[in-house]
């Protein structure tokens, strides 16, 4: 299965909610008239929610390094203590 450029494109503009009401319609009917576009955004959907579960993972990964940072480190004393502070109350 060979995807046009311009196919692409007007699948992420329909995934992104980038098309007015007409064009969404008219994607709708696509899909039902051809198997092989309903195939495609089905894939192409797939993939964006794949990209997004990997980068909220990098984020949660990159937070947890921060936070083991701030609260281990020996130079980050003051602002723990500070922290603290403010749950102590």
């Amino acid at each position: 299965m060979k995807t046009s450029l311009n196919e692409l494109q007007l699948i992420e503009d329909f995934l992104l909610g980038n098309t007015n009401a007409e064009d969404k319609v008219l994607m709708q009917a696509r899909q039902i008239l051809q198997p092989d576009l309903k195939e495609s955004v089905y894939w192409q959907q797939k993939t964006y929610r794949l990209i997004e579960t990997y980068g909220r993972e990098q984020l949660r990964k990159e937070i947890r390094q921060v936070h083991q940072m701030l609260f281990t480190a020996p130079e980050h004393l003051s602002f723990r203590e500070r922290i603290q502070q403010f749950f102590s109350k």
